[in-house]
């Protein structure tokens, strides 16, 4: 018997894989019992706008579809993590729903929608950029592929040909500490002007409105300084969405002051 290449054992996992993602349970990836544990977490009612107290200052209005808690924490952490994209469909029906809920709970996202002039998709109108938050280089290598461009990739099939397109329009551009473990001000701090957009992309974000996308919303911290950076490269909206948010102070999210509609 010979020994199979490590990659390719990790191909054959991702293909076949051998228990659920969550309880590690004999199955194929995730179990039914951890499917209705997951979806104790969703948001009663749908995906809502979540803002983590305190609120940064150049966070977009985020949607989100659930709590991160749980079997959906540990789901999260495996496919990013442990390398288990199986579990990658249904988180991206799960981001889909916050992409959607951005999409219609902005007034300016649905003029973008709904407006004609600007080239790059199938229609004739401009596509909204799904941006996904990036990831280092070395997470890159480390992880083989980038596991939120694979998400958003997912999420959006959804939609119509042209209307909403996944855009990996965003890069570190230096070195950032791993955020585990840091406090709101020292995640502001590690990532403020950590981000840029990739030049090929610039022209794109700069005529067409922006979702920017993670898989949890803790602080805001990255998803601010990729809203930041959007910004400086001329997008005329941008707005957020991720799976999860964190629940903090006492396990209850700060809830929108009212329903989001976009600015005046």
């Amino acid at each position: 018997m010979f020994d199979a290449p490590a990659p390719l054992v990790a191909f054959l996992s991702l293909a076949i894989p051998q228990a659920c993602a969550v309880c590690r349970a004999d199955g194929p990836g995730l179990c039914g019992a951890c499917r209705v544990a997951v979806a104790e977490s969703l948001w009663v009612g749908g995906p809502r706008r979540s803002r983590p107290d305190p609120e940064p200052r150049d966070l977009p209005p985020v949607h989100t579809t659930a709590r991160f808690e749980g079997a959906l924490a540990r789901l999260v952490t495996a496919y990013k993590d442990d390398g288990r994209r199986d579990g990658g469909r249904f988180l991206a029906a799960l981001l889909a729903q916050a992409v959607e809920a951005s999409l219609v709970g902005d007034r300016r996202i649905r003029e973008a929608l709904g407006s004609n002039g600007v080239s790059g998709g199938v229609s004739s109108r401009p596509p909204v950029l799904v941006v996904p938050v990036p990831s280092s280089a070395a997470s890159r290598r480390r992880r083989g592929d980038a596991p939120l461009v694979r998400l958003a990739t997912l999420a959006v099939r959804g939609f119509g040909p042209g209307e909403v397109v996944v855009a990996d329009a965003l890069r570190v551009r230096r070195r950032v500490a791993d955020q585990a473990g840091l406090g709101a001000i020292g995640r502001h701090l590690n990532v403020e002007h950590s981000m840029e957009v990739r030049p090929r992309w610039a022209a794109d974000v700069g005529r067409c409105a922006c979702v920017v996308v993670d898989d949890v919303l803790t602080t805001g911290a990255t998803l601010g300084e990729a809203a930041r950076a959007l910004r400086a490269s001329g997008t005329p909206v941008v707005v957020g969405a991720a799976i999860c948010a964190t629940q903090r102070r006492g396990g209850r999210s700060r809830p929108a002051s009212r329903a989001p509609g976009g600015a005046p």
